[in-house]
């Protein structure tokens, strides 16, 4: 009687396994099986992707300034050193302004720029650069030509204005999509 107990519960085990397994086996032929969908790639992911790679060797070569990101901001708050506003420095990134004091803290840190409140208006700080990112502006927008030229090689000049053109106006018909007053999905 015990033999026939073991017995059944071996073959009832087998029965399982077979099961599982060609349940799995048939879940996983589905996984791979190809889907009658279209695949698009989004515009985004070339950019991303593009974008990765440069600022990965962008940060190779000026590592030994002491700086770990916000490059161009810092190139940008140096240009006009002492005449911009942390609201007209996000007005001209196209960054909120909560992400711009996140950028001007992480600069600051790291003594490149600090903030001088406004004698005109003091309710405003005034961007202003340290001798450190005087030093370091020359040699990172140096790295930015280095880079721009590297990459664009055999791009000819034609081609660029056609590219930087498409891009401007990707970004025109993008606008309005992210904006909250003509986007129906953000509203309640």
């Amino acid at each position: 009687m015990q033999f026939i107990i073991f017995f059944n519960a071996c073959i009832v085990c087998l029965v399982v396994k077979w099961l599982i397994h060609t349940t799995i086996m048939g879940y996983n032929q589905l996984l791979l099986a190809p889907m009658d969908v279209k695949l698009i790639e989004p515009i985004s992911r070339k950019l991303n992707n593009l974008g990765r790679a440069y600022l990965s060797l962008l940060a190779k070569q000026v590592e030994s300034l002491g700086i770990s990101r916000y490059y161009y901001a810092l190139t940008y708050i140096c240009h006009h050193d002492g005449k911009l506003t942390q609201k007209a420095l996000a007005s001209e990134l196209g960054k909120d302004k909560s992400i711009i004091v996140n950028i001007i803290d992480t600069l600051s840190e790291q003594g490149f720029v600090y903030r001088e409140i406004n004698p005109a208006d003091r309710r405003e700080h005034l961007l202003k650069v340290t001798k450190k990112a005087k030093k370091a502006v020359p040699k990172i927008i140096e790295a930015f030509e280095t880079l721009n030229k590297s990459i664009t090689e055999d791009i000819s000049d034609e081609e660029m204005k056609i590219f930087n053109k498409v891009l401007t106006k990707m970004g025109t018909n993008i606008k309005p999509l992210t904006t909250p007053e003509t986007n129906n999905e953000t509203k309640p």
